[in-house]
């Protein structure tokens, strides 16, 4: 098959030596049916994958191997390649009825419907053309799947966004043409629906004169920066995860936390923004000024070698991604900090279901508070201009 030679060579996949170097880091290594060794040693997807299909289908892609590989493979490219190459037949169906991979594929249509930005409300000020804007993913999808179940309301997190430039006399662009950003398809081997998403999210961006396009999840931002620069090549606004944004705010002395006890926190590095894209120093800054100038507590395992969060692209959920969960949840909590923070919807989904099925089961768990960092941060911040009140914004 040429197209694998190709991915092969492209993501140095032959050069591996099968060392396991990259076993000491990865999640997946102790369940010990998972290899990456093995799975980079595939030449025949149609004829090979029959004995890989677990493991292809439990890659987390969080690149944790790569922080270890001496031959600089980039194995999570290789996966994303071969699950694009490889036959359907005997794949896992993905968590929660594919439910979130179905409205994807349904936006990568041509006649995808327009969103409904009624959850914006009527207090939060938006604009339908202008150089920034805010991407607000499928946050409002995460809402009707998991309010109910789980207690979080993720459309929240767009709210914040938007309160926070609005704070700062920022009326973003938010397009109800808007479509997912298409993460979820790529890195589960559809490169043709992504190709779509990426093509229809560009043209209606650029349309509005966007030049920065701001993100609240890591895996959008991980997507837009690096993954549309191929799928969408006329089209190169500046992308920047919302707290790199509100870093580069508050160094510049245009935002001030209020006065007030913050909660004393530790943060959890998404995969995609940590690993991916190298952004580990915003959000923990963003964290500082909240406290004062006091650093966040950290796990024994962040920034790069952070540890993931169990589930990447709702791809897979099962009993190892409990594992994950559960370790890194008491990892925080061994921190001694009062809540755990993280920028990725995504972590804040699976941490919080986590609880929520120890407390469904009746099982010891710890009692740490999990919050995402763009909510946080609206509470917490203000306009440097303003008077700093206390009590909530």
């Amino acid at each position: 098959m040429p197209e694998l030679a190709s991915l092969r060579k492209r993501t140095q996949a032959a050069l591996c030596l099968a060392c396991g170097k990259c076993s000491t880091m990865c999640p997946l290594s102790p369940s010990g049916w998972f290899s990456a060794a093995r799975l980079a040693a595939i030449r025949e997807p149609e004829t090979e994958i029959a004995g890989q299909t677990r493991s292809l289908d439990a890659c987390l892609t969080c690149g944790a191997c790569e922080q270890r590989c001496p031959e600089g493979v980039r194995f999570v490219e290789f996966v994303r390649g071969v699950r694009a190459l490889a036959p359907p037949v005997g794949r896992r169906a993905c968590p929660h009825g594919e439910m979130l991979q179905a409205a994807a594929r349904l936006m990568a249509g041509p006649t995808a419907p327009t969103r409904d930005l009624g959850w914006i409300g009527d207090e939060l000020e938006i604009a339908e053309t202008g150089e920034v804007a805010l991407f607000v993913g499928c946050l409002p999808f995460f809402d009707l799947l998991f309010t109910d179940e789980l207690g979080i309301a993720t459309v929240d997190i767009a709210r914040a966004a938007i309160r926070l430039l609005n704070g700062l006399g920022i009326r973003p662009v938010v397009l109800a043409e808007e479509r997912c950003c298409g993460h979820d398809l790529l890195w589960n081997g559809e490169p043709e629906a992504f190709q779509a998403l990426a093509a229809a999210n560009a043209a209606a961006f650029e349309a509005r004169g966007v030049k920065k396009v701001l993100t609240t999840c890591a895996e959008c931002c991980s997507t837009w920066r690096r993954d549309y620069r191929e799928a969408a090549p006329g089209y190169r606004p500046e992308v920047e995860h919302l707290a790199e944004f509100l870093a580069a705010r508050l160094a510049a002395g245009e935002l001030a936390a209020r006065d007030g006890a913050a909660p004393s926190t530790t943060f959890q590095d998404p995969c995609r923004l940590g690993r991916h894209l190298g952004v580990t120093e915003a959000p923990r800054s963003v964290l500082a000024a909240l406290a004062g100038g006091a650093a966040p507590l950290e796990m024994e395992r962040s920034g790069r070698d952070a540890d993931c969060c169990g589930t990447s692209g709702f791809i897979h959920c099962d009993a190892n991604s409990r594992r994950l969960q559960s370790e890194r949840l008491a990892a925080a909590a061994a921190t001694g900090a009062e809540t755990l923070v993280t920028a990725c919807p995504k972590c804040l989904i699976h941490f919080q279901c986590a609880q929520c099925e120890d407390r469904r089961r009746q099982r010891a768990g710890n009692g740490i508070a999990v919050e995402d960092l763009t909510v946080l941060a609206a509470r917490m911040l203000v306009p440097a201009s303003t008077a700093r009140p206390t009590g909530d914004a």
